[in-house]
């Protein structure tokens, strides 16, 4: 079977779901990974910024000819228009996946966790719109979660009271059932939400990103078990560039069960 290589860039560590999704894809694949964990988070830096540093991500991944870029970021993702102008590779946003499948939901009020950039964007809810004007489309946004989980070691009580203190004014909005996780780094902690509000249910869009970045690269597949099932079978391989601290990485890489990174380099 034919290898592909294919980057994927985050604000920090929150695009390893991303990853997470690529390695259960069961196919030979060399991924290469920008974490900008530096600067992490995007969503709350101004619009020039954010696309400045990403361009740079775009630059370093331009040099290790990749295929495509999944940019496992929401608030860059929001600025996708921008870079495609600037990009010579393909990019595949985590947004249109997510508002397929949010506009495809038999509900009316659908709910959308994100940064302040993302949710202030209005992006889901204009796609949501364009393919199903019934849906309505409501944004709770944080300032602070994705520089949370980002942070080793983790501050568990600061992290559950703002999931709480977010799912609490997603209540106030009115009847939403459904939340989108509108940031990759939120799905890593989507047990807490889930111990919070059992009565609702939450979209982890990184399974759908990465479906939509195979099919860019010329591979339709059905999910492997495991992500270690698909690093033996398909010899999955991953290199970390990050403009943080590997060790961070390699715990997180642990604790989402995905296959050590071969290499790690300095953004």
């Amino acid at each position: 079977m034919q290898r592909h290589r294919i980057g994927v860039i985050d604000s920090g560590m929150g695009g390893l779901t991303v990853v997470r999704s690529l390695c259960l894809a069961g196919v030979p694949l060399d991924i290469v990974y920008v974490g900008d964990n530096a600067n992490v988070p995007y969503g709350n830096r101004p619009l020039t910024e954010i696309v400045a540093l990403t361009e740079r991500m775009l630059d370093v991944l331009d040099r290790r000819g990749v295929e495509a870029v999944a940019i496992a970021c929401n608030t860059i993702s929001a600025t996708v228009d921008m870079l495609e102008s600037r990009s010579k590779i393909p990019l595949v946003d985590i947004i249109r996946p997510a508002a397929r499948a949010m506009a495809g939901l038999s509900e009316l009020h659908v709910g959308l966790f994100a940064t302040e950039f993302t949710v202030q964007s209005g992006l889901h809810a204009k796609l949501v719109r364009e393919l199903n004007p019934s849906v309505e489309v409501h944004g709770v946004a944080s300032a602070r979660l994705a520089a949370l989980i980002d942070s080793v070691p983790w501050d568990e009580a600061a992290i559950r009271e703002e999931i709480a203190s977010m799912i609490a004014k997603m209540r106030r909005v009115g009847p939403v059932r459904t939340v989108l996780l509108g940031c990759t780094h939120y799905p890593i902690v989507q047990n807490v939400f889930e111990e919070l509000a059992p009565d609702m249910r939450f979209i982890d869009p990184a399974g759908l990103q990465a479906n939509e970045v195979l099919r860019a690269v010329g591979v339709a597949t059905a999910p492997a078990k495991s992500p270690q099932l698909a690093s033996e079978e398909s010899a999955i391989s991953l290199e970390v560039i990050t403009s943080g601290d590997p060790a961070a990485y390699r715990q997180m890489l642990d604790k989402l069960g995905i296959p050590p990174a071969q290499r790690f380099t300095q953004l």
